[in-house]
């Protein structure tokens, strides 16, 4: 099996021992990223790039918190391109994508905490 989806060493260089911190952090992380994907996901299919790139950025602070392996730069890379609303093929796959691997980070937290 592979390393872990996520690393969770930034949130607790910054919350130092608080464990109800860290859990609600993860709390938060386990019940907004469903309603942001759907919204990004529901976006993109109503063709408004706008929104997209909206939840895009809102996600974003999420990855880099969780340390979300693979998704830093996707995520930038998809937010660009929902601004420019150019290669829309392109932003589908990165909507798919992290929303699939976003998923299964989900999964791994809520199995381990």
């Amino acid at each position: 099996m592979k390393g872990k989806l996520y690393n969770l060493s930034q949130i607790k260089l910054f919350l130092g021992d608080d464990q109800q911190q860290l859990g609600n952090m993860i709390n938060i992380f386990l019940n907004e990223t469903p309603l942001m994907l759907k919204a990004m996901n529901d976006n993109f299919s109503n063709k408004n790039y706008d929104e997209v790139r909206f939840y895009a950025h809102k996600l974003k602070s999420s990855i880099d918190l969780f340390q979300i392996n693979g998704l830093q730069l996707d995520i930038r890379k998809l937010e660009a391109l929902a601004q420019e609303q150019k290669d829309i093929p392109t932003i589908g796959r990165y909507v798919s994508d992290i929303t699939g691997t976003l998923e299964n980070v989900m999964q791994e937290i809520s199995k381990e905490t």
